[in-house]
């Protein structure tokens, strides 16, 4: 009896062994590798280099560099909140820096979400250079996959303002959810063929990671490339980065993560701030349209928030958020645990937060702690 019952837990391991390593299962096997997901990732999963300018573009530093302090209320606020970086760019120079646990200017750090936005940059260029018509093609023009099964309809449109309407649903936390399989699965694909459509596309907005990852499936494919290359061809070297980045891949590197993952230093993270305060252009170099980018911050008013009433949506246009603090107009790169690159036009400003504060319920889609960290920015602004 015991050596029956020994040999049948032999073949359950054997079993278990080998599902996790077919699609189903993958993921499952790569969260026992790699464990719960952090800012640090990048030390423990697969992940492609996004190479820095070979000519670095250091910030230029503000005569009033750190002279100003951010009031005690305000910095009670950063600091409890396990704030890693906090940086405040104006007019083109660094105004502001300071670090904390250990933190320092070559430390990298992981977007989670924040990246989706330089995937939305990827989507302008990629139209500017002719490689997309526009942001009305067809879905399956470019992904065989959404050419049948209800999807005949979807626009880049769709995915670039999180209204595909598929079954994706971003609050699944579940072991077997396609949240899962997307952040430890070994191959993206798998998690883009489990997608049907639930409702008509271009409706409502619902935030879902799996519309960047169909995102930069586009990208790959229109530029032939993985997006690690693309990012550092077209955003690092022409906007002089000076530290090499990492972006994370699925388990087989098949395919970056496009919807998070990329790993970067603050000075860095500001760098795409600054492209969009300056409209997509860099020097003399314009490295997405204006066009594009107005229309990338602009609100996708024609959508409906199902979560308030059917009221429509202020807060998002292609994979950037908005929001109001003391009457200044912010546009923002958001990541989960508060990575953040906000973009002040009036001000003339970028303000970078980088860290690794817990996910509380949001005010109007946005954490509170983004008021906060405007707010302290504006406090040493001129």
């Amino acid at each position: 009896m015991l050596k029956k019952i020994s040999l049948s837990l032999f073949a359950i391991i054997v079993i278990a062994i080998g599902l996790s390593f077919t699609p189903n299962f993958s993921h499952l096997r790569n969260f026992a590798a790699w464990g719960k997901h952090t800012i640090h990732d990048y030390k423990t999963h697969p992940y492609n280099i996004v190479a820095k300018s070979p000519q670095p573009q250091f910030w230029p530093v503000d005569t009033n560099y750190n002279k100003k302090q951010i009031p005690d209320s305000l910095m009670t606020i950063i600091d409890s909140n396990d704030t890693h970086a906090f940086l405040v760019f104006q007019d083109g120079k660094l105004l502001y820096e300071k670090y904390f646990d250990g933190y320092t200017p070559t430390t990298l750090s992981g977007s989670f979400s924040a990246a989706k936005s330089i995937i939305s940059l990827l989507i302008g260029i990629a139209i500017d250079e002719g490689k997309i018509k526009s942001v009305d093609d067809l879905v399956g023009d470019y992904v065989p996959r959404f050419k049948k099964d209800g999807w005949e309809k979807l626009r880049i449109k769709d995915l670039l303002t999180m209204s595909s309407g598929s079954n994706y649903k971003e609050s699944d936390g579940s072991y077997f959810s396609l949240n899962a399989s997307a952040y430890y699965g070994d191959n993206e694909e798998f998690l883009i063929n489990k997608l049907v459509p639930k409702e008509p596309a271009g409706v409502n907005w619902e935030y879902r990671s799996a519309d960047t990852q169909v995102l930069g499936l586009i990208v790959e494919k229109v530029f032939g490339k993985s997006i690690s290359a693309i990012v550092s061809e077209k955003l690092m070297v022409p906007m002089g980065a000076e530290a090499d980045a990492k972006w994370l891949t699925d388990g087989d590197k098949k395919h970056e993560k496009a919807f998070c993952c990329f790993n970067g230093v603050a000075r860095d993270y500001a760098r795409f701030g600054q492209l969009v305060l300056q409209d997509g252009k860099w020097g003399n170099q314009q490295i997405v349209s204006q066009k594009y980018i107005q229309e990338a911050t602009t609100a996708a008013s024609y959508l409906k928030d199902p979560t308030e009433g059917g009221k429509p949506v202020d807060y998002y246009g292609y994979q950037y958020w908005i929001f109001n603090e003391q009457g200044h107009r912010v546009i923002a790169q958001n990541g989960l645990f508060g990575q953040y690159v906000y973009i002040i036009k009036d001000k003339n400003a970028v303000v970078v937060r980088l860290g690794e504060s817990k996910v509380i319920k949001a005010i109007h889609h946005a954490q509170p702690e983004n008021f906060s960290y405007v707010a302290a920015a504006l406090t040493i602004l001129k």
